[in-house]
């Protein structure tokens, strides 16, 4: 509404400035008076209403069309607002309220490319509105432009640095663009601006994730036990580790993460195998053969488990348990179940 109040004091001084005769500018003054009313009690059919006894009364004030537009807009009828807005503009392009009001509701129809034009005209004139740069990038994001999103909010930030629902959403953008290392950065820089929100590490975690080096591996490792230390850990991140230590082949450390989510997870007899499967990596034998034990009690036909704990215990020298089990396993091929 400000915004709305804004434009009707510049008009008034323009309309004044315009009248041709003092009967003329009473005339002008009294409708002026009128919409400014119907304007501050937010009586938008209202305003509507007088446009036509205005218009016969004083055919050749424009700005009747501004006033009407800003009705319709207010009403969400975005046909007439932009028809009363064109009218305006076409007769006088010197109020940059209108190219505004227009670009809103052009946005509002899904049409960006006349809802981008209008922000610019409006921008010329006032540079630093970040509102309407804002508008402007939720024109982009309306016609899933995410790259015209992501540099918009670019523009935005660079008024507004520490922003840090901008920096947010342009680092989801990113990230839907496959952009990590964009991502990465904006969610270093909220890390930086909040030091203990979970989720920025998370997030940063992933890009790092997905980008699949070594390096960016042990950036990732780093951020998810932060996680870990904010207590904001939940089955997601402890199985990312689970991975990403495995790839570095950090073995003791992805036995960790499977401590962690067979604790999370105790039904789940699939993280007890697995962990079986990092400690044999590990050279733990006699853990790994705890685990495969617990696994095989609890489904005796689970055949991966079984040659696991068969080669297991021949590592650890168990020859006639490895035979015992080699036995079991050639049944269970025979009869194949």
């Amino acid at each position: 509404m400000k915004r709305f109040l804004l434009a009707i004091t510049l008009s008034m001084v323009c309309f004044m400035a315009n009248a041709q005769t003092p009967e003329e500018a009473e005339k002008i003054n009294k409708w002026i008076d009128t919409y400014q009313q119907l304007n501050e009690a937010k009586d938008w059919q209202g305003m509507i209403t007088k446009a036509g006894l205005c218009k016969q009364e004083i055919p050749t004030w424009d700005y009747v069309y501004y006033y009407e537009g800003i009705a319709n807009y207010n009403l969400k009828d975005f046909d007439k607002a932009i028809m009363n807005l064109s009218i305006f503009i076409d007769k006088d392009q010197s109020e940059a309220g209108a190219y505004l009001l227009r670009g809103h509701s052009f946005s509002e129809k899904k049409d960006v490319a006349n809802a981008i034009k209008d922000y610019d005209k409006y921008l010329a004139s006032n540079p630093k509105d970040m509102s309407t740069m804002l508008a402007k990038a939720n024109a982009y994001l309306n016609a899933n432009d995410l790259n015209g999103y992501a540099k918009e909010l670019g523009n935005v930030l660079k008024e507004d640095p520490n922003n840090a629902k901008l920096l947010e959403n342009r680092a989801s953008a990113y990230a839907n663009l496959n952009n990590w290392q964009g991502a990465i950065e904006d969610y270093t820089k909220l890390i930086s601006l909040d030091a203990n929100n979970a989720e920025y590490y998370n997030n940063r975690a992933y890009a790092n994730y997905v980008l699949k080096t070594p390096e960016t591996y042990k950036l990732a490792i780093t951020d998810y036990n932060k996680v870990v230390e904010l207590g904001k850990a939940d089955a997601t991140v402890f199985t990312a580790l689970t991975a990403l230590n495995s790839a570095l082949k950090d073995y003791k450390e992805e036995i960790k993460a499977w401590d962690k989510l067979v604790e999370l997870q105790p039904e789940n007899m699939d993280n007890v195998y697995r962990r079986g499967a990092a400690k044999y990596n590990a050279a733990d034998y006699k853990g790994a053969i705890a685990d495969f034990d617990i696994v095989i009690k609890d489904n005796p036909k689970h055949i991966n488990a079984l040659k696991r704990r068969a080669t297991s215990k021949t590592r650890a020298g168990d020859k006639v348990g490895a035979q015992a089990d080699g036995k079991l396993i050639r049944e269970l091929e025979a009869t194949g179940k």
